[in-house]
């Protein structure tokens, strides 16, 4: 496992900058920008700051996660608001990590050598996705994302409606916070549908048994059967 924090552009520089935790590098060293997956994002997309507003910046945590990104391994990252700019615009703290195809992340990367105005976000991101508080959804998101078993396609912690690359989710933001999604409703059908054709074809076989069973007790009875 590879993991880097994702420095704030907070001075909009041409290059974003990454850590290890001890030194820092630009980021592309780290993500060669042709090998980067489409759909990635090192921030928090704009479509979440805009639902839940300012007042719930230090709430949102968005995440991503690309199987089979380059051969074998996967691509996971993490990003939450970390304050604003000079000129107003929020910026953006994250992690990504480079994992092999049965890794997970772990979030317990080192913090103190990032720069001072860095250090509060980055401690309050490692806690929340480390140990999930009681009602955190968004951190519960990120760590059902990171645990999810068996995944194909790439996919987000929440659900995007304006991303032009088709990404799977697990919770959708609402005007009370985030929901976890159920189970589709083309899914529940082809279920019901499913169960029903089973006690349909399992009853049909009870009752060719049933009968079977009552036509060698008639025969073993001695009872004579007329046919018309």
């Amino acid at each position: 496992m590879r993991a880097y924090w994702i420095l704030p552009n907070r001075d909009q520089e041409d290059d974003a900058l990454a850590s290890d935790g001890e030194k820092t590098i630009p980021f592309r060293r780290v993500l060669d920008p042709k090998l980067r997956p489409d759909g990635f994002a090192h921030g928090v997309p704009a479509e979440l700051l805009e639902n839940f507003g300012r007042k719930a910046l230090a709430e949102i945590l968005f995440a991503q996660r690309f199987p089979a990104w380059d051969g074998e391994k996967q691509l996971f990252s993490v990003s939450t608001p970390a304050g604003l700019d000079s000129s107003g615009r929020v910026v953006h703290l994250g992690l990504v990590f480079i994992l092999e195809q049965h890794e997970r992340p772990e979030f317990e990367l080192p913090y103190a050598n990032l720069p001072k105005e860095d250090r509060q976000y980055a401690k309050a991101l490692i806690l929340r996705v480390a140990s999930p508080g009681a009602g955190d959804l968004w951190a519960q998101s990120v760590r059902d994302l990171s645990d999810l078993q068996h995944l194909r396609r790439p996919a987000t912690n929440v659900a995007l409606d304006r991303s032009v690359v088709p990404f799977d989710s697990l919770y959708v933001a609402s005007a009370r916070g985030l929901v976890k999604k159920g189970p589709s409703r083309r899914k529940s059908r082809t279920n019901t549908l499913f169960f029903l054709i089973l006690f349909t074809v399992v009853g049909v076989l009870l009752s060719v048994r049933a009968c079977e069973r009552s036509s060698r007790s008639a025969i073993q009875a001695g009872v004579p059967w007329h046919f018309n």
